[in-house]
């Protein structure tokens, strides 16, 4: 609730650069907004890990690097996601690479340990962004079982690793998700409850500030000149001049041959009104 607080309140105060088009009061207003938006994720990293440290069960670590070796790479493009899923590899090759994780969770009771990207999911990711993702979960898993090894976790045999697509439109394959609402079904422990009390809270500090951000724009708009209406003759001519327009394209528009006059009556039509 905490960091909540604190995200709102950066966001605040931090200094966006001016949008022409928007002006200085619209442009902070969607400035901060998309801010908070944006912190949302993050916060939804801090949610996942205290919801499953609380539970008692779990061991968390919190944006652990994880290297990736030659081989890890290697596999991913010659095998299947069912091959890959019956492979562990060891640190026996060179590292090429390495991946900075959100959090591997652990069972040590149950010999179990998944490594999970965690992505707020608000929309498509796209090609650009989804593949490289994909790529890093795929090797991660690959090697996980070997890094915690090293890591001093003896007693792990059984690895998995997923991205958590908490809103569930950032279009990942299925065999690499673990969707929101089967957050708590994967975990086996409560931690819905724990991200939608963060939520609601960054949504009711957010919607706090928005009168303080409202009120110099709400300002600019009163100093803004009326809408100039249209005099009834105005609207005659112009629609006069659509009906014209109208005519020539069905002239121009037309299958048999036509000559220029029959183009330029509309218009003499006009000025002799």
């Amino acid at each position: 609730m905490k960091a909540a607080t604190d995200a709102v309140a950066a966001a605040v105060n931090t200094k966006f650069p001016l949008d022409e088009v928007l002006g200085a009061e619209l442009s902070r207003l969607i400035s901060i907004s998309s801010s908070v938006v944006k912190r949302h994720g993050i916060l939804l990293e801090k949610a996942f890990v205290e919801a499953l440290q609380a539970s008692g069960r779990f061991e968390v670590l919190h944006n652990p690097v994880i290297p990736i070796t030659a081989a890890a790479d290697g596999l991913l493009g010659s095998n299947t996601a069912e091959s890959l899923a019956r492979l562990n590899l060891r640190y026996d090759q060179p590292v090429v690479r390495s991946v900075n994780h959100d959090l591997i969770v652990i069972d040590t009771a149950a010999g179990w340990a998944g490594a999970y990207s965690v992505k707020r999911g608000g929309g498509d990711m796209g090609p650009r962004l989804r593949k490289p993702l994909e790529r890093d979960v795929a090797s991660v898993r690959l090697l996980l079982r070997a890094y915690l090894r090293d890591q001093g976790y003896s007693t792990i045999d059984v690895t998995t690793s997923a991205c958590i697509d908490w809103f569930g439109a950032a279009g990942l394959p299925p065999h690499l998700t673990v969707q929101g609402p089967d957050v708590d079904a994967h975990f086996g422990v409560p931690v819905i409850p724990t991200v939608e009390r963060m939520t609601r809270h960054l949504r009711e500090e957010l919607h706090r500030a928005i009168p303080d951000l409202l009120l110099p724009l709400i300002q600019k708009f009163e100093t803004l000149p009326p809408v100039r209406t249209v005099p009834a003759q105005e609207a005659a001519e112009a629609a006069c001049e659509r009906q014209d327009e109208a005519s020539v394209r069905r002239l121009v528009e037309a299958i048999f041959p036509i000559g220029p006059d029959a183009i330029r009556l509309p218009a003499r039509t006009r000025n002799t009104r």
